[in-house]
Parts: C-alpha cells; structure tokens; sequence
C-alpha cells in the first residue's frame, strides 16, 4: 500500500490526481510471475475530464488504474531498474502497461524507473497514430519491498538471483546462455518449480544453444513441474529425471535428442510432454503415463507410433506431422485427436468419414453449393473478372466462387415473432427441447452452452438448395474459453423439423451465473434478413489449402504470383459485392488450414466435403478472439441427410 504522506504524487496534464492507497500497492502475479504496480487515483473533475478525451465515456466512477508490469528487476529484494514503453509494451522484456477508467485510444509513452523502494512515471497518454490528444504524466509512488513474495518471482538470470534467498527461486528463465553444462549454483535452489533455457534469437537464426546435456544432477530438482528448453544443442537426458514425480510439463524443442529414457514414460504428473524438432526414431511401448494430454513429437525421424499410447487415460492430442512414418498401427485412425497433414492420414490411415451416424455417407449433389448456375448472382463476378484483367482464369475462378447466404443484423430482438431469424438473445425451442447444457469438470457444476443463432430454413428456401426445406436451426457454443479442451463437445446445433412446434424464447429465465463467462447470460438480440450472395475463397494460405485447386480450378494451383494477386484482384471485390455480418455456405478468411480442412482432419473425410454451415462474425455483442470469426462446419452427406449431431466449430481470428 502506498504512504501517500511520503511524497507520493500522480499529475496528469499538470492536474494532481488524488491517490487511492488502499488500490495503489505491488505484489508478484502468481501467473505472470512478474512484478505488478498498481496505481489507482480519482479524477477531482470527472465531467472535465471525459470531454476532454482523458476518461472512459462509458464509466463515470472517475477511478483510474494503472497496472505496471516489470521483469528483470530484482536486486536484493529491491526493484529496480528503468524500462521505456511504447503504445504500453516494453519489447525488450515483453512487458505492459494496462490501464483502465482512461479513453479507450490512449496508450503509455514513456519511462518507467523502480529505485529505493519508488515507482516512478515520466510520459505522456496519447493515442498511437494522432497528433492529439496528448496527455503529460508524472507520477511517484513509495511502496514496501517487504510486501513482495518473491518466490512466485520469474528471475530471469543466475546474475539477477544474487542476494535472493536460495529457498525464493522457484521459477528460472535464462535467455540465450552460453554455458555447455548446467552451472552447478542451479542445483542450490531446492525449491525450483519451473525451469527454462530460452533461445531468443532472430527467427531465422538455426544457431542452438550450447548447452549439450543435462546432467544426473538434474534429478536433484524433486520440486521441478515444468521444464522448458528451447533450440538448444542437448542430445541426451538423464535416467535420473524418473526422480522428478511432480513433473507436469516436459518441453526440449528443436534440439537434438535421438531417444528419450524409458523414466520419462513413466513420470506420473507429466501432462504436456513436447518433443518437437528432434531426432527421436523410437518411442517406447513402455508407457504409463496416466496425466498425459498432450504429445508433441512433430518433425522427428519416426517411423511409427507405439498403439501404448492410445492407452493413456487423458489423452486428447498426438501432433505428429513431419515425421518419416513407415505405417501407423489401426487403432489411430478412430483417434481422433491425432494432428497429422492431410496427405499422411490418406497414406496411412483409413481416413474414410463414416457419417455421423457411423452408418457411412450418402450422394449429394455438389452444384448448389456454387454460384455458376445461378446467372443473376455471377453476373457481377463475371464484370470483375474483366475488370481486372483476368479473363485467361474465368473458368476455374468462377468454379469457386459459392453460393452463399448472406445475414445483415436489423433490429434488436423484441420477440414478438416466433422463428424468425436471430442472433444472440433466446432460442425459440419447442416446449419439450431442453435449452442444452454440459457438466464442467473444473466448475464442478452444470453449465449452460450460449446460444449464438437461430436460422428459419423454410424462409431460406428460396435462396438456396443445400438446407432443409422445413423448420429450424438451432446453434449453441460452449464459450471461447473452451478452445483447445473440448473440441467434439464445444458445439451443438439442433434441428426442428416442424416450426410450428417452436415457443418464444422469452420463456429461458437464465443469468450469467449459468454461463461460465457470459455477461447478463446472452448475447444481445438481433433480428436479422437473409438474401443470397456470392463468396470467394481466401488465397491468404493456399499452400495450406491446396484441396481447393481441383477439377476446373486446377490451372490457379501453381501460379504463386497470380494466387497473390487474387486478393485485391478477384477476393476482395467478389466478397466486397454485398456487405454482411454473418452467413451460411460462405468462405472464411484463414491463415493457416481453413475451417473445412480443418474439420476433415479432425473428423476425417476430404476437406471440400465439408461446408460451413453458420460463419459468425465478430458483430455485435460477438467478440470471436481479436475481431475474428466462428465456424460451424458440417459434412455436406450428414447435411444431406438432415443429421447435425456431428458439427466441428473452430475459430478464426489475428
């Protein structure tokens, strides 16, 4: 807490703001494990204030918060050190300045210096790319080093762990070192809980460092439960890392191990074992790993996988691309968790999708998903193509470009019709449809999905040919926060085949208490139209996505200089052709394999049997990471058949 009697000052603008000393202290963030400064100060006008851009129009508390963050800054239990920021980061330690109460545009300019037990600021508030407005602030603030817990400190070097109490150093990061061996002082820290060897080299620089093994000493670190070391020139581990039972996360990537110890197969809180970018040729069919969740042994000299590991009682994800596999036994290709290119799982695996009743796969007709037939929306598509000079590639450009249905969002929600379109808000389900729901196992408690749409099929039957005929679609979400954790189980889509069984939503009397992080329990609710439009792929990562340059489109594949051009050229124009919030059967931008490639990998199949069924944009209430997009994607047989019970949702975003 700060003594606000001792000199302690904040001015802004040559303004004194008053400081709040019970919102105003430091501590080490058991996350961050770096040193967060809190300054909280009252703004004495806050009408002032907000005209003139320095407050946050949409609060009017008047309360302003820094949160100072700094690393590499212990010195006998004293902060200190001095760190320039620019737009609120610091790029030589990766730290920030975060602030809240001030205008959304303003960041920090300026320095900040930690000396004999003060904190002090010297800059400016201004936004990144105006010349105004420009805020000065100056501010000194005195706080007690015997508040700090430093051993939920990173330390960032053996010289800065000087002075430190031996038994503090939990947590060890050491950037670009240059011994060849472990220093023997790393073993004096008995307390050590995380320890890492980070290469923070330019990103093409392959230089390893040159640190060759770790040594029997190793075994020493009973506390360890993580380990990370990176481009590193270490070509063996030690038998004795079997004595580190508490280990959770193992991380050598791009070294040079050529095998791993039978102990490592056997540590029994290990969940995050990565491996990526060795040499390894031989996994052990010795395993009893039973905390594993993930595996990384991507780019390595495999030549197969040992069955064993599908034996493990938590694994979700094997990443395995890259390697020299000769075969993989059966049972990996019901493991659906297994991250291999779309090329090795057709050449080891049967990759065949057997539908989402598992009964196999029925014909569709692929024609309506596509713009070609249809004349009046081609039509613009066709001038673009001349206007840009591309009238050599018509053919194949436009067997891309598909039929899409397009959603603007209108009105907010008032509910007074039944099965309308909407976004956000309530479903309209029929009396006997439960709103869905799913256990959290780290809650421990029942959980509602979000409802994020619902789309009326009968009033979008004239606008295309792929959906059902009758009734309704429902779409649910478990929340962002659930990516990379439960994938199959993160959406559900429900299908209503009558609409005349739907009831007003109104009826869901939910709060955010039944969400696990959903603000009043919704989004806010949206009518929306619907109308037909056309839509073109991303060329963003088409060596990614190389499925698409099939049949008619072939020609485009192994022009690289033409792919790059399709952007301004042909993407953009044909996408810019009618403005939309969200859609159905539309392209999404991607960069790096697109939502249906990622859905074949994941479920299997060929990527363009897939098609995206609902494209959400970051519109309205919906924040999809930094502005980006939500897919649900669905086999175009299991479309065929009416059977939404095997959707795959992922996201999109910057």
């Amino acid at each position: 807490m700060a003594n606000i009697e001792n000199g302690n000052y904040v001015h802004i603008a040559g303004e004194s703001y008053p400081i709040n000393p019970v919102g105003t202290h430091w501590s080490i963030g058991k996350i961050s494990h770096s040193l967060i400064t809190e300054i909280e100060v009252t703004a004495p006008d806050i009408q002032r204030d907000t005209e003139k851009g320095l407050l946050d129009e949409y609060k009017n508390d008047g309360r302003i918060k820094f949160s100072l963050e700094a690393i590499g800054i212990f010195n006998h239990g004293i902060p200190t050190g001095r760190f320039h920021y620019e737009e609120d980061k610091n790029d030589e330690t990766y730290t920030y300045v975060r602030k809240e109460g001030l205008d959304y545009r303003l960041d920090f300019f300026g320095m900040v210096t930690y000396e004999n037990s003060w904190v002090r600021l010297d800059g400016e508030l201004r936004p990144p790319y105006d010349p105004s407005p420009v805020f000065p602030i100056k501010a000194a603030v005195n706080l007690d080093p015997k508040a700090l817990d430093w051993s939920e400190y990173r330390f960032k070097s053996l010289h800065e762990t000087a002075g430190a109490d031996e038994k503090q150093v939990c947590h060890l990061e050491i950037t670009n070192p240059e011994f060849t061996e472990l220093p023997p002082e790393i073993y004096d820290f008995i307390n050590l809980e995380h320890f890492a060897l980070v290469n923070r080299r330019d990103y093409w620089d392959n230089t390893k460092l040159p640190l060759a093994k770790l040594d029997d000493r190793l075994g020493e670190l009973v506390r360890l439960k993580g380990i990370n070391v990176n481009k590193a020139a270490v070509s063996s581990l030690p038998a004795t890392i079997g004595a580190l039972q508490q280990l959770e996360v193992l991380n050598l990537s791009l070294c040079e191990l050529t095998e791993v110890p039978d102990a490592v197969w056997q540590l029994p809180r290990l969940t995050y074992l990565i491996l990526m970018g060795n040499r390894i040729s031989f996994i052990s069919e010795y395993i009893n790993l039973p905390a594993l969740q993930t595996l990384n042994v991507e780019r390595n000299a495999l030549k197969t996988l040992p069955e064993a590991l599908l034996t493990q009682p938590k694994l979700k994800t094997v990443k395995a691309t890259g390697n020299p596999f000769a075969f993989l036994p059966d049972r990996f290709s019901f493991f659906s968790g297994l991250d291999l290119s779309m090329k090795e799982k057709k050449k080891l695996l049967d990759n065949t999708y057997k539908g989402a009743d598992g009964k196999g796969t029925v014909k569709w007709d692929d024609r309506p998903y596509f713009a070609a037939r249809d004349g009046e929306l081609i039509a613009p598509v066709h001038d673009i193509i001349k206007q840009y000079g591309l009238a050599e590639y018509q053919k194949p450009l436009i067997s891309l470009v598909k039929k899409a249905v397009g959603f603007n969002l209108t009105d907010e929600e008032d509910y007074a019709t039944v099965g309308n379109h909407r976004f956000g808000g309530r479903p309209d389900l029929p009396i006997d449809v439960a709103y869905p729901s799913f256990f959290d196992n780290e809650e421990k408690r029942e959980l509602r999905y979000e409802f994020i749409a619902q789309l009326n099929c009968e009033q979008l039957g004239e606008l295309q040919d792929y959906l059902p005929r009758t009734g309704s679609l429902f779409f649910f979400f478990k929340s962002i926060h659930y990516f990379g954790l439960a994938e199959n189980e993160i959406a559900r889509v429900i299908y209503v085949q009558d609409n005349g069984l739907l009831a007003s939503g109104k009826r869901f009397l939910l709060s955010d208490a039944d969400f696990l992080e959903l603000p009043d329990g919704q989004y806010t609710p949206y009518k929306a139209d619907a109308f037909a439009m056309a839509s073109a792929p991303s060329f963003y990562a088409a060596y990614q996505n190389d499925y698409l340059f099939a049949g008619k489109s072939k020609p485009l594949k192994d022009n690289g200089g033409l792919l790059e051009d399709l952007h301004e050229r042909f993407e953009e124009p044909v996408n810019t052709l009618r403005r939309f919030d969200h859609a159905v059967n539309a392209y999404g931008f991607t960069q790096h394999e697109s939502p249906e490639l990622q859905a074949a990998l994941k479920l299997k199949g060929n990527p363009q049997d897939w098609v995206i069924l609902l494209r959400v944009a970051s519109a309205g209430d919906f924040q999809w990471g930094d502005a980006g997009d939500l897919f649900f994607v669905i086999h175009k047989s299991d479309l065929a058949k009416g059977a939404f019970n095997n959707v795959f949702a992922t996201m999109e975003s910057s």
